[in-house]
């Protein structure tokens, strides 16, 4: 199955952008870069215990895009799909399917 066939979810990448603030310093905030078309699939999950003797989860999951969807691909960036935020952690290239990465999310719950 081709590239294209996989790529069926709609995403947003959302990363680190410059604007002047009122004291008139250089400070960055999140802003949209673009949509794409990617591949979501679940890979992971745990529980976890946190303070106060609550239980929370970590969900991880696996974005795959085309390799020149995100030229600029840095750790500090994060996607939003359907209406969630995913963390990036790390990516690499697909070695199986040389025109696209994989990046390796966590789902972020507030």
């Amino acid at each position: 199955m081709g590239l294209s066939n996989r790529l069926k979810n709609r995403v947003d990448i959302y990363g680190k952008m410059d604007f002047i603030n009122s004291f008139g310093e250089i400070d960055f905030r999140y802003s949209k870069i673009k949509s794409l078309w990617a591949e979501v699939s679940p890979q992971s999950g745990k529980e976890l215990s946190g303070k106060g003797n609550t239980i929370y989860s970590e969900i991880s999951h696996k974005f795959t895009v085309r390799s020149n969807a995100i030229p600029n691909l840095t750790n500090d960036m994060y996607f939003m799909f359907k209406n969630q935020r995913y963390d990036i952690r790390y990516f690499n290239p697909n070695y199986k399917y040389s025109d696209s990465i994989d990046i390796f999310c966590v789902l972020v719950v507030e």
